[in-house]
């Protein structure tokens, strides 16, 4: 009987050090299409350290600019609301003052905006579960530290856009309109250690595109959790059949 539990204890060592935390490192494709510029304006897609991307717009000119938000569009993998869904088009109107810059929009939590049917993230938080390891779900594959994956604009598990309307009148018109996008071109699985737990890429410099990251896996504590839990068991289970009597033998 301890030979059984030790060699439980082993296999549950073993499994859940080879679902350790790994860092998912997602490198957007930054080929041009995510800035737009002309005399007006220059429309920008920034992404931060924390894991959001900004749509960000500077006024080039001397004049108040509009943009109606009521008519712009945002999109996460070709699926676009409005940037304001208020049926008052006074209220729908955001003036950049001249020579201005700000964020007219904010995707956050990007890691939960990637396609589900090709990246599983992993949930770190379930316990004894199998399923907390990601997983790049076209191939099958476990997220493992090396693995690295590439797509294009046609396929790939997060393609982020915008659309929007702008002009120089408080009416609308003329109007111009003006489009970004950009997409996760290369996912590549390695250390947690330059990643934080929520998400906030600790060295930039390691990439020479803008970059998202997340943790993916258990946690060392979690692991350790479930090692002390079935530790516990099997020795309460050890102890309870020590303290057992042996029952007689009795020949008849």
């Amino acid at each position: 009987m301890k030979q059984l539990f030790a060699t439980l204890l082993m296999m549950l060592f073993a499994s859940t050090v080879s679902a350790s935390q790994v860092g998912v490192y997602c490198m957007m494709a930054a080929e041009g299409t995510e800035v737009y510029s002309d005399n007006n304006i220059r429309l920008k897609i920034v992404l931060t350290t924390d894991g959001t991307a900004l749509l960000e717009i500077s006024n080039l000119t001397s004049k108040i600019i509009y943009v109606d938000r009521g008519r712009s569009f945002s999109w996460v993998n070709g699926m676009s609301r409005p940037l304001d869904i208020s049926p008052f088009y006074e209220n729908r109107l955001q003036a950049i003052a001249p020579h201005g810059t700000t964020p007219i929009y904010v995707w956050e939590h990007l890691p939960l905006l990637l396609n589900p049917d090709m990246i599983y993230i992993g949930k770190p938080s379930e316990w004894f579960s199998k399923r907390c390891k990601g997983k790049f779900l076209d191939t099958g594959r476990k997220f493992t530290k090396g693995s690295k994956r590439r797509y294009t604009r046609n396929r790939t598990p997060l393609l982020l856009g915008a659309d929007i309307q702008y002009s120089f009148k408080e009416l609308g018109e003329p109007e111009t309109r003006a489009t970004v996008s950009d997409y996760v071109e290369t996912i590549r699985i390695d250390s947690r250690n330059y990643v934080s737990k929520y998400g906030r890429l600790q060295q930039t410099n390691m990439f020479s595109k803008p970059c998202f990251a997340f943790r993916s896996g258990k946690s060392t504590g979690t692991i350790l959790g479930e090692c002390l839990s079935v530790a516990a068991v099997a020795g309460v289970v050890l102890i309870c059949t020590a303290a057992t009597p042996d029952e007689p033998d009795f020949d008849w």
